[in-house]
């Protein structure tokens, strides 16, 4: 799914339908000022959620293989904004490290390190990553329906949005366990 596609949700929770005539929702190209401003503020309002949600409640989880040279790996030598270690492994062994200012410092050549890592800028044409399935788009829309309202001082309505979000929130960070019933015992 796209970020247009979440941000059409929480268009429709907001009742701002006007707004899905302009690009990159509708056909016509030319945007009234106004209309940009909020366009973007939604986007914002997207990268914030999403972020949130992210760093605080459903990591974001990468496994790479890495390199070090003279027992450091640079940060920037990681394919995403490292936030967590969360293992670091060779021969399926966990192998001591320390962080540094220059990177993670650890007596080995080569390993495997799993991190969490904070998600970058979404724009309104990139594909969401809905963490496994695990969120539905919604809880994403009343999230960003909640920050909107926010912005433009709707508090009321915010209070709202917020009680859904976290709500929905709490729904998806919950384990799904199997529920079992005590076995019938016979006399």
């Amino acid at each position: 799914m796209k970020v247009k596609e979440i941000l059409e949700l929480a268009l429709l929770f907001l009742n701002k339908e006007e707004l899905l005539a302009y690009s990159p929702f509708g056909d016509e190209t030319t945007l009234p000022t106004l209309e940009q401003t909020e366009i973007e503020h939604l986007k914002k309002c997207f990268n914030l959620v999403y972020n949130e949600i992210a760093m605080s409640y459903l990591p974001l989880v990468k496994t790479e293989d890495v390199v070090f040279i003279n027992g450091v790996l640079a940060y920037d030598k990681l394919s995403k904004n490292i936030t967590e270690i969360r293992k670091l492994y060779a021969n399926g062994k966990n192998i001591p490290y320390s962080l540094e200012e220059d990177g993670i410092h650890a007596n080995i050549l080569c390993a495997q390190i799993t991190y969490n890592y904070a998600p970058a800028e979404l724009s309104f044409e990139d594909e969401v990553f809905l963490f496994g399935g695990k969120l539905p788009e919604r809880v994403l829309a009343y999230g960003i329906a909640m920050e909107y309202c926010l912005i433009c001082g709707l508090y009321d309505d915010a209070e709202v949005w917020e009680t859904r979000f976290y709500s929905g929130l709490r729904d998806a960070t919950l384990k799904k366990s199997e529920i079992r019933l005590p076995s019938r015992r016979w006399i």
